[in-house]
């Protein structure tokens, strides 16, 4: 089916269900269901079997509660529900709601979203997140991607908001919803997205809490009045009670509401025929214990997550209970920083799914008509990425570890300094919440359905038998949960936590708070090493010295035969290296321009059964570019090997996951392996700099493909070698682009205030000459960039070079083009990003981008083609690139070198073409070439485009 270019984010909550439709053209709105918002999250079985959602499903159980479920969500690991008379399975409640989504999307925008992305708890096993993804899919929906929650909250204020949030900076998320509270401590990854350190929750802290401290507040003043009113209203049996309970606790939660915009409103107290006035300050006062618990939360979940001194870059307020102005001043009270908030909280974590999305319909980069993931660009420097994360994404094979995957399980359970791994995690404990069905409103309550509380762990984790589909005409039997057993698992901290404080008088109407289930960590997975290849040495034969020679007796034809094997024998070694030398010149073997060496390399045997190695990000979210780069690398390897067979060599990965830590504990792991010769990597700057010095000090070669900052050729370290253009090559790039394609005649030059921008404003300035007419300075900590704006707009340019940032670039493109909508933009790749293209609605289109990455489909050596066919998905941005890299140190291994010195020796001489560019380093590890390669891509919303190489 052709992709209709519409994208749905979906937040499939516990007590209601939010989702937001994007249009190809970038604008964004949520869905309404019944004129809101927020669809309720319920089911009601009809007798019939049909199922009903939302309001409806909650407007019919005031009738037959007993056919009601209140928080599908909570029963996911279930199999089924015992609703009316039938077990239900929890797969059909759960896609009841979806479908009703699925539905309303299709209705509005006239076609079914082309890509669906569904959050859910950053806690939920894979079993949990399986039946989601199911439940979708039965739904009508396309296979959806998961995300966690918080990874969705985060994206959306760092990609709309515009907070910015460093690479490795820390941010919390405050997620107070309207039946449960959630803290969640995340990191900025390397890749731009963001992983999960830690997730602590509270079950029975929500928006409904606050409104049952409210009920209570009443029942002081109305228990005992007029004989049993109040007693009917708490505990109703008629369909007239019912109806006037529900009525009182929905004007409550109005209450609330109101109370966050206005200083004082009435609840109206039905039977009694009374309203009660209640302000702000009465609020507050009932509200405060239960938002201690959740402040006190907050401060465990980041003292669990490890982050030391590092401090918290933002706090972002979530969910519709957060706009409880009390939330905001004691979360600033507590960690000295104010909290950031939106007008509709909500909304928040489905919109922030969409910037996990990854569009479709981007230019081929596999050549025309190349199937396998889109292109999505990357959120730091380096170019783009499929994904978001967000997220990264596994391929059509399903083979590679991502932090957002389609119907399969995308993160591991978070544990106390923990972050969220994008590898599906085995042996995790699988447990049950309580029901939260005493939490409603007594009407609500389903009576025919014991409740079960959870059971305490005592260091036992509880698992939970899997999901199973029961026969179409199920017995009416009553669902009873069997009892449940698993080995005994490693107990994480015990973190003591507050006792439960609650408003006198206030009568709890939630289940009590049982032990949280002990997470188990997730165990490590030990992979075999890999044995090398016994592959015995090239023979050459050689006749034998002199002492060695037999003694024979003078004869003539003896002497004539001996002779003539004599010969025989220096030829055969002369075509033998011959040959080694033609081939090693040829690259292996490879045909003309598949990027091999053609360089000449002095007679030597080939090194056999050593290994090259890749240390970078290749797991969790905005993985992506690494799997591609790590993917090439291996697909070097093996190319050599099949060529090869009689001398192998072994390729080895290091996975950094994109953090620092990972980066230093596996370059030593790297260093103490002595078969490794080479690194392709590390790959981004973050990664660069942890373990650039310990490879350095190691004398191991390193080839990184990705990350073109200046200053990283300029530490000092004798190994480190760049394969692609630098910052200063771009922006030269970009200004030839400006005044030779564009034929810009005035340009004015807005840089940011680091180290990139100032390299970027040298760079173009030199390269753009008198036509540039002046610069403009922007600061990171500016929100709307009117002054820049006004300083641009008043020197009437022609042309714009913007040496900035993803965040700022969107902010300033949107205001320049507002108030000069023709002005021409070039920009570096660090706006190479979707969230850039997504936050300017349109305004950032015919926008140039510049990356010193090749468009993979004009790589050579058919290397596009080739991915695809091994991989079964389009080759990406850096791909021809680390598969260069790789080549490099192959031609090492040809040309004898089984050192690390001598291999090192050889990649600074080495001068050869490859399938991206030719390759030559200069003393500081910077290409030594004349042309570089510099591509410009241009911004088609909601797309970004290969435009053309820039000349030199």
């Amino acid at each position: 089916m052709a992709d209709s270019g519409f994208r749905l984010g979906i937040d499939f909550g516990t007590s209601n269900t939010v989702a937001v439709l994007r249009w190809p053209d970038g604008r964004t709105k949520p869905l309404l269901f019944d004129g809101s918002p927020l669809l309720p999250s319920a089911v009601y079985v009809n007798a019939d079997g049909t199922i009903l959602t939302g309001r409806d499903a909650v407007h019919s159980a005031r009738l037959q509660p007993h056919r009601f479920e209140p928080y599908p969500k909570r029963r996911v690991e279930e199999g089924v529900v015992w609703l009316g008379e039938r077990d239900v399975p929890v797969l059909e409640l759960v896609s009841s709601v979806l479908r009703r989504v699925a539905v309303e999307a299709e209705r509005v925008a006239g076609a079914k979203p082309g890509q669906v992305t569904i959050t859910h708890p950053a806690t939920w096993p894979p079993q949990r997140r399986q039946t989601l993804a199911q439940a979708a899919t039965m739904a009508g929906l396309p296979a959806p991607l998961l995300s966690p929650e918080p990874v969705a909250a985060a994206s959306y204020f760092v990609g709309t908001v515009g907070t910015h949030v460093p690479v490795g900076g820390v941010a919390v998320v405050y997620d107070f919803g309207a039946g449960t509270f959630d803290a969640s401590v995340v990191r900025r990854n390397a890749g731009g997205g963001f992983d999960v350190l830690v997730s602590e929750g509270l079950p029975d802290a929500g928006g409904l809490d606050v409104d049952a401290a409210v009920v209570a507040y009443l029942g002081r003043n109305f228990a005992g009045r007029e004989g049993d009113q109040w007693q009917r209203l708490t505990n109703p049996e008629s369909e007239t009670d019912r109806r006037a309970a529900w009525q009182l606790w929905e004007d409550a939660r109005l209450a609330k509401e109101m109370l966050s915009r206005a200083a004082t409103t009435y609840v109206h107290v039905p039977l009694f025929d009374e309203s009660v006035p209640i302000g702000r300050e009465q609020l507050e006062q009932l509200a405060k214990p239960i938002l201690d618990r959740t402040v006190t939360t907050t401060q465990i979940a980041l003292q669990s997550a490890g982050v030391g001194q590092s401090p918290v870059a933002a706090v972002f307020l979530v969910g519709g209970s957060s706009r409880i102005p009390l939330a905001a001043t004691l979360l600033h009270r507590a960690m000295g920083l104010a909290p950031t908030a939106i007008e509709q909280p909500e909304l928040v974590v489905a919109e922030g799914a969409l910037h996990l999305a990854p569009p479709t319909g981007r230019a081929a980069v596999g050549g025309a008509g190349a199937t396998g993931s889109p292109l999505v660009p990357s959120p730091i420097s380096g170019g783009p990425r499929p994904t978001s994360g967000g997220g990264a994404l596994a391929g059509p094979g399903g083979t590679e570890p991502s932090g957002d995957v389609a119907a399969s399980p995308v993160s591991g359970v978070p544990t106390s300094g923990q972050p969220v791994s994008g590898q599906p995690v085995s042996g995790e404990p699988a447990f049950s919440m309580p029901s939260l069905t005493p939490h409603l409103p007594p009407l609500l309550q389903t009576g025919s359905m014991p409740i079960v509380p959870a059971q305490p762990t005592s260091g036992r984790p509880v698992s939970t038998p899997p999901v199973s589909t029961p026969p179409a005409s199920p017995p009416p039997v009553p669902h009873q949960p069997g009892p449940v057993s698993t080995p005994p698992a490693q107990q994480p901290p015990v973190v003591q936590r507050p006792p439960v404080q609650q408003p006198v008088g206030y009568q709890q109407q939630r289940p009590p708070v049982y032990p949280q289930p002990v997470v188990q960590q997730p165990p490590v997975v030990q992979r075999p090493p890999v044995q090398p290849v016994a592959v015995p040495q090239i023979p050459v034969q050689q006749p034998p010295p002199a002492w060695q020679q037999p003694v024979q007796p003078p004869n003539q034809k003896r002497s004539g035969a001996l002779v003539a094997a004599i010969g025989g024998s220096v030829l055969a070694l002369l075509l033998l290296v011959g040959g080694l030398v033609w081939w090693v010149n040829r690259g292996g073997g490879g045909e003309p321009g598949d990027g091999s060496s053609k360089q000449a390399a002095p007679p030597a045997s080939p090194v056999c059964g050593n290994k090259i190695a890749y240390l970078g990000m290749a797991s969790g979210t905005s993985s992506e570019d690494g799997v591609m780069m790590r993917n090439s690398v291996k697909m070097a390897v093996e190319d050599f090997n099949a060529k090869n067979p009689s001398c192998t060599v072994e390729f080895a990965e290091f996975d950094t996951q994109g953090k620092e830590d990972l980066s230093k504990s596996k370059a030593q792991d790297l260093v103490d392996d002595p078969k490794i010769m080479g690194v392709v990597g590390p790959v981004y700057r973050n990664e660069i700099i942890a373990a650039g010095p310990i490879l350095d000090k190691a004398g191991i070669p390193m080839i990184t493909p990705f990350a073109p900052d200046d200053d990283l050729t300029t530490r000092g370290w004798a190994t480190f070698h760049r394969i692609i253009g630098s910052d200063t090559d771009q922006a030269a790039a970009g200004g030839r682009y400006l005044k030779n394609v564009l034929k810009a005649k005035k340009v004015v030059i807005v840089y940011d205030d680091t180290d990139f921008g100032t390299v970027g404003r040298k760079a173009a300035s030199d390269a753009l000459g008198p036509i540039a007419s002046s610069t403009v300075s922007i600061r990171r900590t500016d929100k709307d960039f009117a002054s820049a704006v006004k300083q641009v707009t008043d020197a009437n340019p022609d042309g714009v070079y913007f040496a900035g940032q993803a965040d700022d670039g969107a902010t300033f493109v949107k205001a320049l083009r507002t108030a000069k909508p023709a002005i021409a933009v070039v920009a570096a790749d660090r706006i190479f990003t979707q969230g850039f293209v997504n936050n300017t609605a349109g305004a950032a289109d015919g926008v140039i981008i510049t990356c010193p990455c090749l468009p993979p489909e004009e790589a050579g050596g058919d290397f596009g083609s080739r991915y695809q066919a091994k991989y079964g998905k389009s080759a990406t941005y850096y791909g021809p690139e680390s598969y260069d890299a790789a080549n490099i140190y192959l031609a090492g291994f040809l040309a004898g070198k089984g050192t690390r010195a001598d291999m090192q020796t050889f990649v600074k001489s080495y001068d050869g073409e490859g399938v991206s560019r030719r390759i030559k380093f200069g003393r500081d590890g910077d290409l030594d070439v004349p042309d570089p390669v510099i591509w410009s891509y241009k911004v088609a919303n909601p797309y970004v485009k290969p435009d053309a190489k820039i000349a030199p």
